[in-house]
């Protein structure tokens, strides 16, 4: 699953793989913005079904924390 993650993500924000760690905080990447803030919540909605409200998304700060977000929400 984290690799479902992972290569997810960098797809949503146009990114390489390799370029994408666990203990990054994802805002801090350089092409992040706005835009690609969206692109990442429709990308945990589409692939993992995931529906979350930009008030709970702003609390995750890591790669890391978004794992986590998936794996918690997987095992319901």
């Amino acid at each position: 699953m984290k690799e479902k993650l992972i290569t997810a993500f960098a797809d949503a924000l146009e990114m390489e793989v390799n370029q994408i760690h666990m203990e990054d905080n994802f805002r801090d990447y350089e092409n992040y913005s706005s835009l690609t803030e969206l692109s990442v919540l429709a990308m945990l909605d589409s692939e993992f079904e995931i529906e979350i409200e930009m008030s709970e998304f702003n609390k995750y700060k890591t790669v890391s924390d978004l794992f986590m977000l998936v794996a918690n929400r997987s095992e319901l």
